[in-house]
Protein backbone atom coordinates (compact mmCIF):
# COMPACT_ATOMS: atom_id res chain seq x y z
CA UNK A 1 0.00 0.00 0.00
CA UNK A 2 2.76 2.43 0.97
CA UNK A 3 4.78 1.69 -2.18
CA UNK A 4 1.65 2.17 -4.28
CA UNK A 5 1.11 5.63 -2.83
CA UNK A 6 4.75 6.53 -3.42
CA UNK A 7 4.49 5.29 -7.01
CA UNK A 8 1.37 7.34 -7.61
CA UNK A 9 3.02 10.47 -6.22
CA UNK A 10 6.08 9.91 -8.42
CA UNK A 11 3.94 9.43 -11.52
CA UNK A 12 2.01 12.63 -10.82
CA UNK A 13 5.25 14.53 -10.19
CA UNK A 14 6.71 13.14 -13.43
CA UNK A 15 3.68 14.29 -15.40
CA UNK A 16 3.91 17.77 -13.88
CA UNK A 17 7.62 17.89 -14.66
CA UNK A 18 6.82 16.74 -18.19
CA UNK A 19 4.67 19.84 -18.57
CA UNK A 20 7.80 21.90 -17.92
CA UNK A 21 9.55 20.01 -20.72
CA UNK A 22 6.71 20.57 -23.17
CA UNK A 23 5.88 24.17 -22.27
CA UNK A 24 9.21 25.56 -21.13
CA UNK A 25 9.86 29.17 -22.01
CA UNK A 26 13.42 28.56 -23.14
CA UNK A 27 15.66 25.54 -23.78
CA UNK A 28 17.30 25.79 -20.36
CA UNK A 29 13.95 25.41 -18.61
CA UNK A 30 13.18 22.43 -20.80
CA UNK A 31 16.52 20.87 -19.89
CA UNK A 32 15.71 21.39 -16.23
CA UNK A 33 12.35 19.71 -16.77
CA UNK A 34 14.08 16.79 -18.47
CA UNK A 35 16.37 16.43 -15.47
CA UNK A 36 13.37 16.43 -13.13
CA UNK A 37 11.56 13.78 -15.18
CA UNK A 38 14.67 11.61 -15.33
CA UNK A 39 15.11 11.75 -11.57
CA UNK A 40 11.47 10.89 -10.90
CA UNK A 41 11.51 7.97 -13.35
CA UNK A 42 14.69 6.72 -11.73
CA UNK A 43 13.04 6.83 -8.31
CA UNK A 44 10.05 5.00 -9.75
CA UNK A 45 12.29 2.18 -11.01
CA UNK A 46 13.86 1.94 -7.54
CA UNK A 47 10.41 1.72 -5.94
CA UNK A 48 9.58 -1.02 -8.47
CA UNK A 49 12.69 -2.89 -7.35
CA UNK A 50 11.58 -2.61 -3.73
CA UNK A 51 8.04 -3.72 -4.53
CA UNK A 52 9.00 -6.76 -6.58
CA UNK A 53 12.18 -7.75 -4.78
CA UNK A 54 14.13 -8.09 -8.03
CA UNK A 55 17.59 -6.60 -7.78
CA UNK A 56 18.11 -6.26 -11.54
CA UNK A 57 15.79 -3.24 -11.49
CA UNK A 58 18.45 -1.48 -9.43
CA UNK A 59 20.92 -2.16 -12.24
CA UNK A 60 18.46 -0.63 -14.68
CA UNK A 61 18.11 2.42 -12.43
CA UNK A 62 21.88 2.82 -12.26
CA UNK A 63 22.29 2.62 -16.03
CA UNK A 64 19.37 5.02 -16.55
CA UNK A 65 20.95 7.50 -14.14
CA UNK A 66 24.26 7.41 -15.98
CA UNK A 67 22.61 7.78 -19.38
CA UNK A 68 20.45 10.69 -18.29
CA UNK A 69 23.48 12.42 -16.77
CA UNK A 70 25.42 12.01 -20.01
CA UNK A 71 22.40 13.25 -21.96
CA UNK A 72 22.12 16.38 -19.84
CA UNK A 73 25.82 17.09 -20.27
CA UNK A 74 25.59 16.63 -24.04
CA UNK A 75 22.51 18.81 -24.39
CA UNK A 76 23.88 21.58 -22.19
CA UNK A 77 27.17 21.56 -24.09
CA UNK A 78 25.28 21.81 -27.36
CA UNK A 79 23.06 24.62 -26.15
CA UNK A 80 25.96 26.57 -24.66
CA UNK A 81 27.91 26.36 -27.91
CA UNK A 82 26.49 26.35 -31.38
CA UNK A 83 22.87 25.91 -30.31
CA UNK A 84 22.35 29.42 -28.92
CA UNK A 85 19.50 30.13 -31.30
CA UNK A 86 17.30 27.28 -30.05
CA UNK A 87 14.80 29.50 -28.26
Amino acid sequence: MFLTVISLVLVIASVLSGVVVLRGTDPWNRLLGYTLVAGKVNMLVIVLALATGHSFYLDIALVYTLLSYIGVLALSDYMAGKGRDLG
